[in-house]
């Protein structure tokens, strides 16, 4: 069993400190992908954890020195060691891998889990009678089964270092950078950068993406829809400036965005600071309205049984309306629903944590359509808030009956609280949906054929 078998890096052939051995130990321990393809390396032949450790060393430091004693210590480990160092898949991958830990114990992994398959084909290559006779010895000598071929092994290990060590590498570039592809987009879908993401944290998601290819997927479409609720975001703010009245003053916290660039652009950083010093810069005039708070972003999402074939476009399209209320720090909420509501995930000021959304990322209801029942927890939420004027979003491709008596209630709750819903309908030749129904609780209807053209439900 797995859990009997204690992996350590305790052997290197490498000029190496104490630190760094203790390191990969860490790692071992943070990184569950690298801890069990150690555990499954050592079943097979002892010390596979010494030579994958060894790996990790030889990509992650920038100039990895093999310490010619070590020959006596461990021959195959040794041998392996360097050929892997004079390898020109390896001189090619290394300049990438040094210094990034994340990408070494990827790349570790992945020679770990070739010598793996390398060693599960050794096994059914073996002549059955062979296996009898060894078995038959191992009773006899009272061996471990794990130690009745070792040398074969040791010694397919040594013909495997000279043989296969650069396509073990060239096979597996392309994924190995999609992993950690993968890793940075999914542990940034909530609006942190990756310095921000533990190490810990990255190893974890690297098996879960390993485990569930969607998630990648849908990181991607994060990445789109924040580069088109960018754009509406900027084209918004700066049809907004132009509303702003403008005067000469030095507060520096109503400085144009002009000015802050005039200071940060060498050339006119010195006549900034002397017009800064006459109050002659361009500032914002106080006499325009106080910000004010804005109630919460609320995205009421279709789950039905029809949409599941743009199940992951509608998932990032959530997220990606979740980074805007994390730079507007409003309240964010969003209500599943087909026939019944799901789970309603609510985030404070926009804050979520990574875990929360692989959770969202990977529930779905499927079922029929009903908009009476999300449309009422919309209300719950709005009449919770502290602030008005709130964002509801409400997307759908298909039809539901709502009673007379609960579209006046919305309406007046509408009044209440000034809220405004935009209602966005997916069209398509399958789905058809009732637009007089919607259009009786919407401010505006936003038809489209797929998520991605919905760009003005990013105008918030």
């Amino acid at each position: 069993m797995s859990e009997n078998i204690h992996v350590i890096y305790s052997r290197t052939v490498f000029e190496s400190s104490t630190e760094q051995k203790t390191r990969f130990n860490e790692l071992l321990k943070m990184a569950t992908l690298l801890k069990d393809s150690c555990i499954e390396g050592e079943k097979i032949v002892s010390g596979f954890t010494n030579i994958i450790g060894d790996c990790w060393h030889a990509f992650y430091y920038k100039a990895p020195v093999i310490n010619e004693n070590a020959k006596q210590l461990d021959k195959v480990q040794y041998d392996f060691m360097k050929e892997l160092l004079k390898n020109e898949e390896y001189n090619q991958w290394h300049a990438l891998t040094k210094g990034d830990e994340l990408l070494s114990v990827l790349t570790s992994v992945s020679i770990a889990e070739q010598l793996l398959k390398s060693f599960q084909y050794y096994e059914e290559q073996k002549n059955p009678f062979q296996i009898e006779q060894l078995e038959a010895f191992q009773k006899q000598q009272q061996m471990p089964s794990a130690a009745n071929d070792l040398p074969q092994k040791r010694e397919y290990l040594k013909q495997l270092s000279k043989t296969s060590i650069g396509m073990m590498l060239q096979e597996n570039k392309k994924n190995i950078h999609q992993t950690k592809t993968a890793v940075m987009k999914v542990g940034t879908m909530d609006g942190k950068k990756l310095e921000q993401v533990p190490l810990s944290d990255q190893f974890k998601l690297a098996k879960m993406i390993s485990e569930r290819k969607e998630l990648h997927k849908i990181a991607e479409l994060v990445g789109r829809f924040k580069k088109i609720a960018m754009k509406k975001q900027k084209a918004k703010q700066a049809q907004t400036i132009q509303h702003h009245s403008v005067s000469f003053g030095h507060e520096l916290s109503r400085l144009l965005p002009a000015e802050l660039a005039n200071y940060m652009l060498g050339h006119s950083k010195l006549d900034f600071l002397k017009r800064l010093s006459e109050h002659q810069t361009l500032v914002f005039n106080k006499k325009g309205k106080e910000r004010q708070g804005k109630g919460p972003i609320i995205v009421c999402m279709d789950e039905s049984s029809s949409m599941t074939s743009i199940k992951a476009q509608s998932k990032a399209f959530c997220i990606a309306l979740l980074n805007i209320a994390k730079k507007q720090r409003r309240d964010f909420a969003i209500i599943p629903f087909a026939t019944n509501v799901g789970e309603i995930k609510f985030f404070r000021k926009g804050q979520a944590k990574t875990q929360e959304l692989i959770q969202f990322s990977d529930s779905f209801i499927g079922g029929g359509t009903n908009y009476e029942l999300p449309l009422r927890e919309a209300l719950k939420l709005l009449k919770k808030s502290e602030f008005k004027k709130a964002d509801l979003l409400f997307v759908t491709d298909g039809s539901s009956f709502l009673p007379s008596r609960f579209i006046e209630e919305f309406a007046q709750t509408k009044k209440q609280k000034q809220f405004e819903c935009t209602s966005i309908v997916l069209t398509n030749l399958i789905n058809t949906v009732d637009l007089n129904v919607v259009d009786r609780f919407s401010d505006r209807v936003i038809e489209v054929n797929e998520l991605f053209e919905a760009e003005d439900a990013f105008v918030l």
